[in-house]
Parts: C-alpha cells; sequence; structure tokens
C-alpha cells in the first residue's frame, strides 16, 4: 500500500472498530516500526535491516514485509501494535508537512496511519521513541494535532549516517531502557546439548556514566588477562573467555543518572543429573571444572561475578584488581607464589 492508501484503508475511526472485534492473541512483535514511505523509506530500510540482525525478524514489525497475503491489513497492525513493547516513530524532514494530493496535511486528517500509530502507543503507553533521521529536527508542539502533542517532548534519538553505530548503540539502550532486549540465541551445538545449556545473567550498578564504566570494564579485562573475542565501545559491549570456560558477554546500559549497570551473561547447565549433566559440563568447559558438579559449578559461576565486579569497580576508583576470581580456590595464591619466587 502506498500512504495514501494505507491510511484510507481505515475509513471513519476504522482501527477503533476493528481493535474492538479483534479476539485473537497479538503477537509479541516488540517493535513496531512507523514511518512514512515518502519521508525515510531508505533511512527506515537500513534501520530494520540494523534491528533484526540484533533482535531477530520477527521482533520487528515493518509493513512492507510483516504482513501476509490476503489478511486484514488494519486488524495485522492492531495485532502488531498490541503485541509490541516500543514503536519507534522514524522522523525525516518531510514527516511533519506530508501532504495528501488535495493539499490537506496528513497529520491533520483523523485517519491518517501515522498518525493512528502514534495515537494508539500515546494512549495504551507503549513506549515511543522518535528516531530523528537525514538531519531532521523535532516537531514543535504547537504544529502537531492535539493528540500528538505529547510527541514533542520526548526524547529522540539520532541516526546520522556519518555515525550510524554509535547512533544505534544509543538506540540499542533505550531500548534495552523499555525491556527490549533480544531473545537468547544458543551457540551451534548438537540439539541433545542445546536442552542442556543456558544463559546465567549477572548485574552490578555503579555510580558512574557509561563511558567511564565501560572504560573499567575493558581495563579490568585487560589487567586480568582474559583473552578478548569481540569489542564494541559504541554498544558498550564486550566478549571474552575467562579461565577454562566459554565466551562471555559483557555490557553496560545506563541505569539512571551518574549510574550504570554492568552486566555479564555466562553460559551454563541447567539442573540435570547423571550423565547428561557430565556431557553438558564437559561441552561448556575444560581443565579441571568439568570434574566439580552442577552446585560446585554454580557456586564457581557466583564467586567469579562477584569477583568480577569487585575489580570492575577496583579499577573503577582506581586501585588496580585483586584476586582473579575465575581460578579455583587457592590457585590465585599459589600462582602469585610462583611468580615472587
Amino acid at each position: 500500500m502506498t500512504d495514501g492508501s494505507r491510511h484510507r484503508a481505515f475509513g471513519g475511526e476504522g482501527m477503533a472498530r476493528v481493535a474492538q472485534s479483534e479476539t485473537s492473541q497479538p503477537r509479541r512483535w516488540g517493535i513496531f516500526i512507523s514511518y512514512r514511505r515518502t519521508d525515510s523509506a531508505p533511512s527506515t530500510g537500513r534501520l530494520v535491516a540494523e534491528l533484526r540482525r540484533y533482535f531477530g525478524k520477527d521482533r520487528v514489525y515493518f509493513d512492507i514485509d510483516s504482513n501476509t497475503s490476503a489478511q486484514n491489513y488494519v486488524a495485522a497492525l492492531n495485532r502488531a501494535l498490541a503485541g509490541s513493547r516500543a514503536v519507534i516513530a522514524v522522523l525525516g524532514p518531510q514527516w511533519l508537512e506530508a501532504r495528501e494530493p488535495d493539499g490537506l496535511r496528513r497529520l491533520d486528517n483523523p485517519d491518517d496511519l501515522v498518525r493512528v500509530e502514534l495515537e494508539t502507543a500515546l494512549r495504551d503507553g507503549i513506549a515511543l521513541i522518535p528516531v530523528l533521521v537525514q538531519s531532521a529536527t523535532m516537531p514543535p508542539a504547537h504544529l502537531l494535532p492535539p493528540s500528538l502533542k505529547a510527541l514533542a517532548y520526548l526524547q529522540a534519538v539520532r541516526l546520522a549516517t556519518e555515525d550510524w553505530a554509535y547512533d544505534f548503540g544509543r538506540l540499542l539502550e533505550t531500548l534495552e531502557n523499555h525491556a527490549v532486549i533480544p531473545a537468547p540465541q544458543p551457540e551451534a551445538t548438537p540439539p541433545s546439548e542445546l536442552t542442556l545449556l543456558a544463559t546465567k545473567r549477572y548485574e552490578r550498578t555503579l555510580r558512574a556514566t557509561r563511558r567511564r564504566a565501560f572504560d573499567a570494564l575493558t581495563g579490568a579485562i585487560e589487567l586480568l588477562r582474559y583473552p578478548v573475542e569481540e569489542t564494541s565501545p559504541e554498544a558498550a559491549h564486550v566478549v571474552f573467555r575467562a579461565r577454562h570456560g566459554r565466551a562471555i558477554t559483557a555490557k553496560v546500559i545506563d541505569a539512571g543518572p551518574g549510574l550504570s549497570k554492568v552486566v555479564l551473561e555466562l553460559p551454563t547447565v541447567k539442573a540435570v543429573s547423571g550423565t547428561a549433566a557430565s556431557v553438558a559440563l564437559a561441552v561448556l568447559f575444560s581443565g579441571p571444572v568439568p570434574l566439580m558438579g552442577l552446585p560446585a559449578l554454580w557456586a564457581w559461576q557466583r564467586r567469579f561475578a562477584h569477583g568480577f565486579f569487585d575489580n570492575v569497580k577496583a579499577v573503577l576508583e582506581g586501585r588496580g584488581i585483586g584476586e582473579d576470581s575465575s581460578l579455583l580456590p587457592g590457585v590465585h595464591a599459589w600462582r602469585n607464589r610462583k611468580r615472587e619466587l
């Protein structure tokens, strides 16, 4: 559908009527993309591709390919909005003044699709995130319909072509603050192993900006001599390996003014017993760790996480690092004595 035919599909209050008659369970898209094709199609296409690469295709609703044929378009759009945690409003330079062939400004038409999408988000309490592309600026409140004036006071995220990676990282942080996070993706392991493996998340809040906290995080990893597999300062995340185990993901997200949250995601084993547990431990770890058993493994992971957070805090405060908590108890002291000799 074109922009014009999309909004005409509603008729008078069409969206509200369909919403009332729709009884099926909404699909959980996660992110709904609202935009005008005549205003920002190229930038929106790139944004959708990046979001789907990060979250997965089935988590991002994009009208061009998220609807199936022989389907009530308005009903599908209603389900997508109802099942979304966040609506991204892509605002280009012509978003505010886009007009119909008769000269009427589209936003002044109560049945305009974009207007209805944003009104629905504001009315239903769905997180609404304005994203500015192609040097666009936020529309002033006095030029918006009364039902959309709140849009003018929302915090916008800029997406500039020259700073796309950095700006996209900031958008991901904004989405995370609204509980929009990627679904866990298991590593490429045989099906029998996938049923045994899981991801354990640990986190700690530090009194520091995101930039300072990420510098302390990477500094601790470097001082502990953990091999780094991947790092992204723009998205504030790093993938590294501690002793004996698989890759660990660490990231920093905003936790409020002057506060940052350091998050660790460790691969672990579900509560199974016998041979299955032994196989899963052997898949995850090398060295002496598989000999510990699940309770000892979980205790070791908790010890590692808390010790790692202590080291990040120590680096942040300029105190250097302490014990390497990825080592089994007693090994750290033995290593230090061996170095002294």
